[in-house]
């Protein structure tokens, strides 16, 4: 495509863009001069709030009279705000940041979770996720191919605190529970096809049908592509695309009248060019001359070097473009110079059977689910046609869980109860294969991990407003890993220093660390006491007293070599916390509250300094997190909804082992902001021949961030606080079609979504978001 027609198409994206943001605020100062008496305004008020059911106690409760802190949203409002992808709930809820971060590899699918500060951001076996993320009440173990696009989604619960007693272990941060749609008794079928920005192609569909009066099947799959925006001469293949496509089917049968089976299969494939980063800069001038020298030492030194001391001219204008020499013509605002393997492929597969039986008084739930993950991801890390930071990954996962729950109720219904068992194991590898400029070695090994669990909760209704919940969960989980991990090139002789089986002078073949299982048994008891008291039908409040429990594990990534696998010890929280919810009489407000403060000891932290080259796994010290949520929804009638959140996640170190490098008590949280705020309004209006449009503007703000995904918060990494509008205009021309425009990001602001820093390599590496899109959607249903 020549210049000018990539100007036109800019330009006429950046009209469309504004075109549908004018769009909306002519549509909304229409309709608020609308008359108030008119019929059509009368058909268009909105009576109430829609009522949303959650299971967040493993009952299904409305979400007003669950006295936990949760935000829950259903899959109407959802595609009311226009999001497709899970990541997006993070826009317009409290406290949890979620999105995917390349974390010291090349993966482009893999979840980062943080509610309350507390969270994980890497993907290695190693480590356990400090949100835990459940799709129709399976766990997945772990967080590659997290990401994914939403089908057929009925809600999404976010519960904030640990939730160690009904979730268990690795949810000390809190829980993603995602419910997807049961298949009716009735046939029907929905679907929509979506383009946009970067030639962004959506399709997704979802039939049902009826197998009988008491049976059902509903099958969907959705293909998603977009083009990159960070482009990549060597291969010409633009970082930061999508191609991922899914299918699932689920069978849906009422046995008996008492005796309900799911069975459900779903498949998931993500294909890319890799994660859209960048190289922006060297840091500190010691970690690059060393860096440099290592460059040196594998080939000719760069011409006019004198000694050791000269890398530092690698830095001056004269070398910019001297062969041998890193330096700022391999930063770019939108090209990555590498010319390495960059990919991204991972396929994930999943089997899953709910038996729900009713006993009389008693119900009887059962969760058996097998879920397998192979994917294989590499990332030139350095992005220059150096061999400086080169990383590949061959990761393979299969995990099977088995949950019992046996619930009921007695004295006259005052007493709810549940009690369960809880199995847990999986077993994989992450191979890892590693290129540095002095070395190269494959890192990486096995794994192979049990849980077990048993836990009960009781909720007294001491009174009519009075009630007392008390839970208590046992956790025992045993790891043992086998790292795999050996010198393959030695490009500068034998520099390094083994330890096994003695020590001496490291040559190809020697071991990193041992070649022998290593093992972390640890248990732990999690109790969890409410209390809460109903003043009135409206007015409700909380307290809330919490343990969380993260199991420990390993460093995979080690070099030097050290005598043994390093490794940390579990993590543990306590959580107080106080609420209230609060809804109008008229349910036309609603307003919902909560106040914590966390505890937070032995935290593993992914750290960095320049003893090591790469990251490694701490127990850092100890942390105090504070803050609080603010959620109100106003449905004012007249066709207008309103929306606002506020969430305040204030953490502090409090002690710091003197073994952690770089980081002070002075240094923040990375990858959690402070202050993130929003805000939506919409505005229904009824046509005639009974289609409607309906406009909507959302408001997000984050306070600044460090975006470093290795622990400390440099401030070269750190994206000041930013505001995203995003607006949408929906035509529903019949009950069973619809037309949506929008765009996001409307004000097309650039900022960073991820970064790293190594003292070790001396480069920084970040990412940025795509930037402005707009889109439009079609859908039918019927």
């Amino acid at each position: 495509m020549t210049d000018l027609s990539l100007d036109v198409v800019k330009s006429v994206k950046n009209k469309l863009s504004m075109s549908v943001a004018t769009g909306i605020m002519v549509m909304s100062l229409a309709s608020a001069a609308q008359s108030q008496s008119t019929q059509e305004a009368e058909k268009s008020t909105y009576v109430g709030f829609e009522e949303i059911v959650v299971t967040a106690r493993k009952r299904e409760e409305n979400l007003q009279d669950t006295p936990i802190s949760i935000s829950a949203f259903s899959g109407a409002s959802l595609e009311a705000r226009g999001i497709s992808e899970v990541t997006g709930i993070a826009n317009f809820t409290p406290n949890i940041v979620f999105q995917s971060v390349p974390s010291n590899s090349g993966v482009a699918s893999s979840a980062s979770i943080y509610i309350r500060g507390i969270g994980q951001n890497d993907f290695a076996p190693t480590v356990e996720p400090g949100v835990g993320m459940y799709i129709d009440g399976v766990y997945l173990g772990r967080s590659v191919g997290g990401v994914f696009d939403l089908i057929d989604i009925e809600r999404i619960e976010v519960l904030r605190g640990p939730q160690g007693t009904l979730f268990g272990r690795n949810t000390i941060g809190g829980a993603v529970s995602i419910t997807t749609e049961k298949p009716t008794r009735e046939f029907g079928f929905k679907g929509d096809v979506k383009y946009g920005t970067d030639n962004l192609f959506n399709v997704r569909g979802v039939l049902n049908m009826p197998v009988s009066d008491n049976a059902g099947v509903k099958i969907s799959g959705g293909y998603f592509s977009q083009d990159g925006y960070v482009s990549r001469p060597f291969d010409d293949q633009d970082l930061g695309n999508k191609e991922s496509y899914t299918f699932k089917g689920v069978f849906n049968a009422d046995i008996t009248p008492d005796l309900e089976v799911t069975l459900a299969a779903d498949y998931f494939r993500d294909k890319s060019n890799g994660p859209a980063v960048l190289i922006t800069g060297v840091g500190d001038l010691e970690g690059f001359v060393a860096l440099q020298n290592a460059l040196a030492a594998t080939g000719a030194p760069p011409p006019g070097f004198g000694g050791p001391g000269d890398a530092s001219l690698c830095l001056t204008e004269a070398y910019l473009n001297t062969p041998g020499c890193y330096n700022s013509r391999y930063f770019g605002d939108d090209t990555n110079y590498g010319t390495g393997p960059n990919f991204s492929d991972i396929e994930t597969w999943s089997l899953a059977g709910t038996l729900v039986w009713q006993l009389g008084a008693v119900e009887l739930k059962s969760v058996t689910a097998y879920r397998e993950i192979n994917g294989s991801f590499a990332q030139d890390r350095d992005g220059s046609d150096l061999l400086i930071n080169h990383v590949y990954d061959i990761f393979n996962q299969r995990q099977f869980s088995q949950e019992l729950q046996l619930q009921g109720s007695a004295v006259d219904g005052r007493l709810h109860w549940l009690a369960g068992l809880y199995y847990f194991t999986e077993d994989g590898a992450d191979i890892n294969p590693i290129d540095f400029a002095p070395v190269s070695i494959q890192s990486g090994g096995n794994f192979d991990y049990e849980s077990w669990a048993a836990f009960t909760q009781m909720t007294f209704d001491v009174t009519e407003k009075l009630s007392i919940t008390g839970g208590l969960r046992y956790t025992k989980d045993q790891k043992d890993y086998t790292p795999d991990q050996y010198f393959e090139e030695l490009p500068l002789g034998q520099i390094f220093t083994c330890f096994i089986p003695n020590e001496h002078l490291c040559d190809i073949g020697d071991r990193v660390v041992p070649n022998e299982v290593v093992s972390s048994d640890s248990s732990a008891w999690t109790p969890m006491v409410n209390v809460s008291y109903k003043w009135n039908e409206d007015l409700m409040t909380y307290a809330t007293y919490s343990q969380g429990y993260k199991s420990g594990g390993f460093t995979q990534r080690v070099f030097p070599p050290e005598p043994s696998l390093p490794s940390f010890a579990p993590e543990n929280v306590d959580s107080y916390e106080v609420g209230l919810k609060w809804t109008s009489p008229d349910r036309l407000f609603r307003l919902n509250l909560a106040g914590f403060f966390t505890d937070y000891s032995d935290l593993q932290l992914l750290v960095a300094d320049g003893t090591r080259i790469g990251p490694f796994y701490t127990n850092a010290g100890k942390a105090e997190i504070k803050g609080f949520e603010a959620e109100l929804t106003m449905v004012p009638g007249a066709g207008w909804q309103i929306n606002a959140t506020a969430g305040l996640t204030d953490a502090e170190y409090t002690q710091l082992d003197d073994s952690v490098q770089g980081l002070t008590l002075e240094n923040e949280f990375v990858l959690v902001p402070k202050w993130n705020l929003s805000g939506g309004i919409e505005k229904h209006i009824n046509l005639d021949n009974d289609s409607s449009l309906t406009s909507r503007v959302d408001i997000t703000y984050k306070s600044g961030i460090y975006t470093n995904a290795n622990g400390i918060s440099s401030d070269r990494l750190y994206q000041p606080s930013y505001a995203l509008i995003n607006a949408s205009v929906r035509w529903d021309i019949s009950e069973q079609f619809n037309v949506i425009a929008g765009v996001e990001n409307l004000t097309n602001k650039k900022f960073r979504t991820f970064g790293d820093y190594q003292p070790g390599f001396g480069f920084y590496m970040e990412g940025f978001d795509r930037g402005r899109e707009v889109y439009i959607k079609t859908g039918v249903e019927f």
